[in-house]
């Protein structure tokens, strides 16, 4: 079951060694695997990866949401760095001044974002806000963020087809857990503009969790990487190190699962 796995956010760039280099300049980030077409970063106990595909920069929407318990150290800190925080207009009390949008009397504080994009116009929300209930005290990390069109219809998705339950709904957002990663729904009207893969689940028996999918109903992607095409919905690298299967949610997002069979992708 995907309950048992953790999830995280997946970049998309146009050029791998122009992205790295922006991580590094930036946000002053070193992967702890490299590969020609794929980059891991951890942050806290959580991480997310950069990968190369022709679809990057279509999310027109937050695709990861980073943690930070000082918003306005940090945001001082990645300025001197030379990052531009964007500003946001939600057309209602909640747009940015400063590059900060605040919402007081959620999660039992107030909750303070920012956002930017990088250098292929992924949007990345910086959060300052409480622990969601069952948190360890003050883990910071970052999470994946799905677009929903229907909130109300994505909620009952992803329990139906992939036995999913969440930590925390709230108004126009709904939390999950899963081990030391969460992922959030909210609602825009910007769901389904990404036409890459937005996150990944990280699983040890990808044939086991595929059945227990396509049980629930889910449908696979086919699709053809490198030349390799998928046979019955998976993908085998040609070197033999990995497995890998797609599908899209009820809002038209695209989600994988990657079983590592060489060295496994982890945070350290």
């Amino acid at each position: 079951m995907l309950t048992d796995y953790e999830i995280h956010p997946s970049l998309a760039t146009h050029d791998v060694p122009a992205a790295r280099a922006w991580y590094r300049q930036r946000l002053g980030l070193e992967p702890f695997i490299e590969s020609p077409n794929l980059l891991a970063y951890q942050v806290g106990p959580s991480m997310f990866t950069v990968f190369e595909t022709p679809a990057a920069g279509t999310a027109q929407n937050t695709v990861a949401v980073w943690r930070v318990p000082d918003l306005a150290a940090e945001m001082a800190r990645l300025r001197a760095r030379g990052l531009t925080f964007e500003d946001v207009d939600s057309g209602g009390d909640d747009g940015t001044i400063d590059g900060v949008a605040t919402t007081a009397g959620l999660l039992d504080g107030t909750v303070r974002n920012a956002w930017f994009r990088d250098a292929d116009g992924n949007w990345i929300s910086m959060v300052e806000q409480p622990d969601l209930p069952g948190d360890p005290p003050g883990q910071m990390g970052i999470g994946l963020a799905i677009a929903a069109a229907d909130l109300s219809r994505a909620r009952r998705w992803y329990a139906e087809k992939l036995g999913l339950e969440p930590a925390l709904v709230l108004d126009g957002e709904v939390a999950y857990r899963q081990g030391a990663t969460r992922f959030t729904l909210f609602e825009t009207p910007s769901a389904g503009t990404a036409r890459n893969t937005i996150g990944v689940w990280r699983v040890d028996d990808l044939r086991a969790e595929v059945a227990n999918l396509r049980s629930r109903g889910v449908e696979l992607l086919d699709v053809e990487i490198g030349g390799v095409p998928t046979v019955a919905g998976v993908y085998t690298d040609p070197d033999g190190d990995e497995l890998a299967a797609w599908f899209v949610d009820s809002e038209g997002n695209t989600l994988g699962l990657v079983e590592d069979r060489g060295e496994p992708i982890r945070p350290r």
